[in-house]
């Protein structure tokens, strides 16, 4: 079965609910309240990304939010929907995620994975991310530990 397209735009306000049902979907991931993903879409260096499968409907297949200080960014969660993992939905994401933060010159990218998440942790590693820490008991749902990556964008510090 061939894949619908997918298109990565800004959160927009109305997005939310889809966000939200996402989210739900995936409890092993932080719990934003709605109003979350609209304050760091407004914030300074703030970054919401939702990706939509296109075909013959439009629905949300997944989000990113990240947060960019300086040369460096956080990415800060990333999910997608039941029913359409591993069809190049978060790789659609990141690679939006990653070419907007090179353009606002950062060097540095930063986030937290599960050491149990095997597929997230051989998607950030394809992507060139290595491992840089271990927060210990970082999940405070189960109190597992989450392994800390980097990514070098290849950029140096705007200075």
């Amino acid at each position: 079965m061939a894949s619908s397209p997918i298109v990565v735009r800004d959160f927009r306000p109305a997005d939310a609910a889809s966000i939200m049902e996402i989210q739900l979907g995936t409890s092993e991931m932080a719990q934003w309240r709605p109003g979350d993903y609209e304050n760091l879409s407004r914030r300074a260096g703030g970054m919401v990304l939702v990706a939509e499968t296109t075909g013959p409907t439009v629905a949300i297949t997944g989000f990113l939010a990240a947060l960019a200080i300086g040369a460096e960014a956080e990415i800060q969660n990333v999910a997608v929907r039941a029913g359409h993992r591993r069809r190049g939905v978060a790789r659609a994401l990141l690679e939006e995620a990653h070419s907007r933060l090179a353009g606002q010159d950062v060097a540095s990218v930063f986030l937290e994975v599960r050491v149990s998440n095997l597929a997230a942790r051989i998607l950030y590693r394809r992507f060139g991310y290595s491992e840089c820490g271990l927060r210990k008991g970082y999940y405070t749902s189960d109190g597992e530990d989450a392994l800390v990556l980097r990514l070098n964008l290849g950029r140096s510090p705007a200075g």
